[in-house]
C-alpha cells in the first residue's frame, strides 16, 4: 500500500511547520500568529478524513493514518499549551489593572481604558484560537473512531466472507494454478540466471559472507550456552520445572540465533542487490517460513522429547511421543507451506480461486490432522499395559477446534476456517512457549534453585557469590524472564489475532512513554531510565567512596574514626544526589516535596514533634539497616527477635514469645546490640568449677578436648578455656567457643555442660559447692533453750477455761 500523494509527506511537514509557529508564538506572544497554525491543522484534518473516505477497504492504510490523526491529536495539545504563557501575563496584566470603574464612578485614564481594551481583544483572540483547536481535536477523534468502526467492520467481514466451496476445485482452478507454478517458476529461475551470469562476484561474495556469519554465530552459540545445554544434558534425573526450564532455553536460545543469523542473510543479499523487486519479496517471505518452522520444529522437539524419556515435560509413552512430533510437525508445515504460497500469490497477483482453494486445503488438512492428534492415546498404564486417552478436557476442545474448523470449510467461510487453523498452530505454540517461560521463571526465582545450576554453581566459584546473593539473583533473573515472556509473546498473540504491527508497536510506545492516570501521566521508559541512573551513581558513588578513603585519607595518616565519618557523609550526600537526579530524570515533580516538607513542618508546629521524630527515626532505620527482621536484638531491658520495622515503630517478639512494640526514636536515641548484625557467628562462655585439690591443667585440657569434639563449635576461631581464679571454694575455669548459629546458642551450651558432668565424673573432678561452718557458745545455746520452753500457767486458770462453753 502507498498512502495518497496529497498526505504522503503531511506527517514531517506539519511537524516542521507546527515546531516553527509554536516558538513564533512563543517569542512574538500574539495570538494573530496562531490563525495560520489552525488553517493548516484545519487543511490537514480534511485531508486524512478524505483519506480515510477513499481507503475504507484497505486496513494498513487505515492504521497508517490513524498515526497521522494520533500525531495531530498531540500537535493540538501542544497548540493549546503553548498559549499558557501569554494568558497567565495577560490575566496577570488585567489583574493589576482592576476592575472596570462601575457607573457613577469617576473614568479611568485614557492610556488605561486604551491598554484594557487591548489586553481584552488579545485575551479574546486566544479564547477564540483555542475554541478552534477544541473543535479540532474532537473532530480529530471521531475520526479515529470511525477508523476503528472501518477496522472492525473490514476484520469481520474478511472472517465472514462466504464462498461457494462447490466452485473451488474446479478445471479452471486447476489450469490457474498450473499457469501460476509456471509464472513464478520461469520468474525465480530467469532472476537467478541473471543474478548468477551478470552478478557472480556478488553472489559468491554474499554467499560467502553469510556462511562466514553463520559459523561465527554457531561458535559463538557453543561458546556461550553450550556448556549451560551439556551439563543440563548430563544432569540425571531432572526435575519437573528443571525439565521445563531446560525446554524454554533450548528453544528460544536456538531460535533467536538462526532467526538473526537469517535476517543477517537478508540484509547481506538486499546490501549487494542479489534480490530485488518480486524476486526480493520471494526471498523473504521463504526465510520466514524456515525460521518458523525451525522454531516449531524446537519447541516440538523439547516438548515431546521422543529419543529422551527423562527429559519429557509429559509422562508421555515412546510410541505415542514420536506419532504426536509428526502429527504436530505435519500441521505446523502445512500451516507454513499455506503461508509461503499465499505470500507468493500476492507477489505475483494470483487469480482469487488459487488462494481460496489453498486456504482451504489447508484448513481441512490441518483439521484432520487435529483428529487423527485427539485420539491418539499418549499414556500408559504399567499396571494393566495398556493405553490411555487424552483426558476428556483435552480430547473435547481438541475436537471441538477440529470440528469447527472442518465445518467453516465445507460451508464456505474459507477466511474464518484458515484464521481459526492459524491460530491452533501459530498461537498454541506462542502460548505453549509462554508457559514453558513462565515455569522456567518459576524454576529459576524458587529458593536455592539457582544454587544448582551449573550458572549457579560457576558464579560461586569464579566470583565468590554468596548464597543470599545467587538466590537474589535467580529472583531477578525470574523477572527478567516473566519480563520477556511478556512482551515478546503477548505482541506476537496480538498480530494472530487480526492487530497490525503498527497498531502493536504504537500501543507498547504509548505504555512506555505516556500512561495517564486521572491528571498524572508517567512514563515506564522514564521510570526505568532514573532506576538506571540512581544505579549508576549508587555504583560511582561506593567507588568514590573506596578511592577517598584508600587513595586520599589513608595516604594523609588521617584518623580512622575520622575516615570512617567522612567516608559516611559522603555516601549520603552521593547517594542523596543520586536520588534527586533519578526522581528528576523519571518525570516527578520536585516541586510536590516543597508540599509535603510544608505539611510536615506544620504538623510538627501543632505538636506532632513525637511522631514525626519516630517517622524520620524509622526512615533512618530502614536506610541504615542497624538490624533487619529476624535478628536477635537487645535494646535496654528488651531482648528478643526483629518481626517487623514499619516508620513508626519496630516489633520485637522476646523469647517468652511477648510482643513488645517499640517506638523507633528509641532505637536510634538509646544503645542497642544486635547479636546477628552481620552474621549468625556468636561466642559462647560456659563456667566450670573445680575443687582444690584438682590439678588445673588436667581440668583446662578436659575442657579443651570436650569442646573440640563437640560438631557444632568451630575450629576457627579455636575455642580455648581461661583460668578466672580462685574461689573460696573451687578453682573457677570458663571454657569460650564460636558456633555457627548464636541463636543455637543454649542448645550447644547445654549439650556441653552434660559432657562436663560426665567427663568429670570419669575422671573423678569434685564440683564444689558453697560450705558454711556455723560455732555456738555453751552459754548461749542454755539461754536459747530457755526461752524456747513455754512458760507454765495457774490450774485454775486451766479448769475455767476448760469449763468455758465454747462460743457458737
Amino acid at each position: 500500500f502507498q498512502r495518497s500523494a496529497a498526505i504522503q509527506q503531511m506527517p514531517r511537514f506539519l511537524t516542521l511547520f507546527l515546531t516553527f509557529a509554536f516558538v513564533t508564538i512563543g517569542q512574538i506572544g500574539l495570538a494573530q500568529d496562531a490563525k495560520p497554525v489552525t488553517a493548516e491543522i484545519q487543511r490537514t484534518l480534511s485531508k486524512i478524513e478524505s483519506a480515510i473516505s477513499e481507503n475504507y477497504k484497505n486496513d494498513e492504510a487505515l492504521v497508517l493514518l490513524r498515526l497521522d490523526l494520533e500525531a495531530l491529536a498531540k500537535s493540538l495539545i501542544d497548540f493549546g499549551v503553548s498559549f499558557r504563557p501569554e494568558l497567565a501575563t495577560i490575566n496577570k496584566r488585567l489583574a493589576e489593572l482592576g476592575p472596570s470603574p462601575k457607573e457613577g464612578e469617576p473614568a479611568e485614564p485614557e492610556t488605561v481604558l486604551a491598554e484594557r481594551k487591548n489586553t481584552l481583544t488579545r485575551k479574546a483572540a486566544i479564547n477564540s484560537e483555542l475554541g478552534t483547536a477544541e473543535q479540532l481535536s474532537i473532530r480529530a477523534s471521531q475520526a479515529k473512531n470511525r477508523i476503528s468502526d472501518l477496522r472492525r467492520g473490514l476484520f469481520a467481514r474478511t472472517l465472514l466472507k462466504r464462498t461457494n466451496s462447490a466452485g473451488v476445485f474446479s478445471l479452471e482452478t486447476w489450469s490457474s494454478f498450473t499457469a501460476e507454478a509456471g509464472k513464478a517458476k520461469r520468474a525465480i529461475v530467469s532472476r537467478l540466471q541473471f543474478v548468477w551470469k551478470f552478478r557472480q562476484n556478488s553472489i559468491l561474495a554474499a554467499s560467502a559472507l553469510s556462511l562466514l556469519l553463520a559459523v561465527m554465530v554457531s561458535i559463538g552459540f557453543k561458546r556461550s550456552f553450550g556448556r549451560l545445554f551439556f551439563s543440563y544434558r548430563q544432569l540425571a534425573n531432572l526435575s519437573y520445572l528443571g525439565r521445563l526450564s531446560h525446554a524454554f532455553w533450548s528453544t528460544i536460545i536456538p531460535a533467536m540465533t538462526v532467526s538473526a543469523g537469517l535476517a543477517t542473510t537478508y540484509a547481506i543479499f538486499v546490501y549487494f542487490s542479489i534480490f530485488t523487486g518480486q524476486s526480493l519479496q520471494i526471498f523473504r517471505a521463504a526465510l520466514v517460513a524456515i525460521a518458523a518452522l525451525y522454531f516449531i520444529q524446537r519447541l516440538i522437539g523439547t516438548v515431546f522429547a521422543p529419543r529422551h524419556p527423562d527429559r519429557r515435560l509429559a509422562q508421555f509413552s515412546n510410541p505415542a511421543s514420536r506419532l504426536l512430533v509428526w502429527l504436530t510437525l505435519l500441521m505446523a508445515g502445512v500451516h507454513i507451506l499455506d503461508f509461503f504460497l499465499g505470500a507468493l500469490s500476492d507477489i505475483l497477483s494470483s487469480p482469487l480461486p488459487i488462494t481460496v482453494a489453498q486456504s482451504m486445503i489447508a484448513a481441512l488438512l490441518i483439521g484432520l490432522l487435529l483428529i487423527f492428534a485427539s485420539v491418539v492415546k499418549p499414556f500408559h498404564d504399567p499396571v494393566s499395559r495398556q493405553s490411555l486417552p487424552w483426558p476428556a478436557v483435552i480430547r473435547l476442545p481438541m475436537l471441538l477446534l477440529a470440528g469447527f474448523v472442518i465445518v467453516a470449510a465445507a460451508s464456505g467461510y474459507i477466511g474464518l476456517a484458515r484464521f481459526s487453523a492459524s491460530q491452533i498452530v501459530i498461537t498454541g505454540a506462542i502460548l505453549a512457549t509462554m508457559f514453558i517461560g513462565i515455569q522456567s521463571g518459576r524454576a529459576v526465582g524458587a529458593d536455592g534453585a539457582l544454587d544448582i545450576t551449573p550458572l549457579g554453581k560457576r558464579l560461586q566459584e569464579r566470583y565468590q557469590f554468596s548464597e543470599t546473593a545467587i538466590d537474589q539473583l535467580g529472583l531477578l533473573l525470574s523477572l527478567l524472564v516473566f519480563l520477556v515472556v511478556a512482551l515478546v509473546g503477548l505482541p506476537l498473540i496480538a498480530l494472530q489475532w487480526g492487530f497490525n504491527w503498527v497498531d502493536v508497536s504504537s500501543f507498547l510506545y504509548r505504555m512506555f512513554t505516556n500512561i495517564t492516570i486521572g491528571s498524572f501521566s508517567v512514563s515506564l521508559f522514564a521510570i526505568l531510565f532514573g532506576i538506571a541512573l540512581f544505579v549508576a551513581g549508587y555504583v560511582i558513588t561506593r567507588q568514590f567512596q573506596v578511592w577517598l578513603d584508600r587513595n586520599v585519607m589513608a595516604r594523609s595518616r588521617i584518623d580512622s574514626g575520622v575516615r570512617n565519618s567522612i567516608r559516611t557523609i559522603t555516601g549520603y550526600i552521593g547517594i542523596g544526589l543520586a536520588a534527586l537526579i533519578a526522581v528528576s530524570a523519571a518525570g516527578f515533580d520536585l516541586s510536590n516535596l516543597a508540599i509535603v516538607a510544608g505539611a510536615l513542618s506544620l504538623g510538627i508546629g501543632f505538636g506532632l514533634q513525637n511522631i514525626v521524630n519516630n517517622f524520620v527515626s524509622g526512615l533512618i532505620l530502614l536506610a541504615e539497616r542497624p538490624f533487619k527482621v529476624g535478628d536477635w536484638i537487645v535494646a535496654g531491658q528488651t531482648a528478643g527477635t526483629v518481626k517487623r520495622i514499619s516508620v513508626r515503630a519496630t516489633e520485637i517478639e522476646t523469647f517468652q514469645k511477648q510482643t513488645v512494640i517499640l517506638p523507633n526514636s528509641e532505637l536510634i536515641n538509646q544503645p542497642v546490640g544486635n547479636w546477628t548484625h552481620r552474621n549468625h557467628l556468636g561466642r559462647v562462655d560456659v563456667a566450670a568449677s573445680a575443687a582444690y585439690g584438682t590439678n588445673p591443667r588436667m581440668v583446662h585440657d578436659l575442657l579443651l578436648e570436650i569442646a573440640t569434639k563437640d560438631p557444632s563449635v568451630l575450629k576457627s576461631p579455636p575455642p580455648f578455656v581461661v583460668f578466672l581464679g580462685f574461689g573460696e571454694s573451687a578453682l573457677n575455669f570458663e571454657l569460650r567457643f564460636h558456633v555457627k548459629d548464636v541463636l543455637e546458642g543454649s542448645v550447644i551450651a547445654t549439650r556441653i555442660r552434660f559432657a562436663i558432668v560426665e567427663a568429670f565424673e570419669a575422671q573423678g573432678v569434685q564440683i564444689p559447692f558453697m560450705q558454711r561452718d556455723l560455732n555456738i557458745k555453751a552459754a548461749d545455746f542454755e539461754n536459747l533453750i530457755q526461752r524456747l520452753q513455754p512458760a507454765a500457767k495457774p490450774p485454775g486458770n486451766s479448769a475455767k477455761r476448760r469449763n468455758k462453753p465454747a462460743a457458737s
